[in-house]
């Protein structure tokens, strides 16, 4: 059964995304050291402020995409509902796993889990955006410039997030920088799609 009243799920949908960025921030610990060895605790903190900025740009990045997904629709059901809650679900892990990221850097397994949180996370938004595509959810007007963020184009992000989980076992610096690709190639593809369209 068809809804339209979106404005609830786009509300809760930001508070949810509002709540998990502000955790980001919570992994930033104050030092608790004497005066003349703040500038040393501070420098010590440097990794931690990248896996903060990193995580939050990659979750304001999902945002955006969500926001303008949302924006196209004309009506949602039960099943698009679903696939929110479920990208939420993965959402909120993001402080979870890159507190696990910040913590241990150089370990595989945890760069692996913060690349399996983003990568289902990005899977998750690309198959809702194919669902709505495929039963008529998005206004007419604006079905072509959704059609692109369904197409494989949008799926190579999501495979991006997902083969860093792999190559963190190789190299956890090499899968950190995959991601910060995915925010860096979106631009130049983003123009593609739209000169395409």
């Amino acid at each position: 059964m068809e809804r339209t009243d979106l404005g609830r799920i786009v509300a809760f949908t930001d508070g949810v995304m509002a709540v998990a960025i502000t955790l980001l921030v919570l992994n930033l610990e104050v030092p608790d050291v004497p005066g003349d060895d703040l500038g040393d605790a501070l420098v010590d903190l440097i990794p931690s402020l990248i896996a903060y900025l990193l995580a939050f740009a990659l979750v304001g990045r999902f945002w955006v995409i969500h926001h303008r997904l949302f924006e196209t629709l004309r009506a949602f059901d039960s099943r698009l509902m679903t696939l929110n809650l479920t990208f939420l679900t993965l959402i909120a892990l993001v402080p979870f796993s890159t507190n696990l990221y910040d913590q241990y850097t150089e370990e595989p397994i945890a760069v692996a889990v913060l690349g399996v949180t983003l990568g289902l996370a990005a899977f998750t938004h690309w198959l809702a955006v194919v669902y709505t595509l495929r039963h008529g959810l998005v206004h007419e007007q604006h079905r072509s410039a959704t059609e692109p963020v369904a197409s494989p184009v949008g799926l190579g992000f999501t495979a991006l997030f997902l083969f860093s989980v792999p190559v963190a076992f190789l190299s956890p610096t090499a899968a950190s920088l995959m991601w910060v690709a995915t925010i860096l190639l979106h631009y130049p593809l983003g123009r593609l799609k739209s000169r395409g369209s």
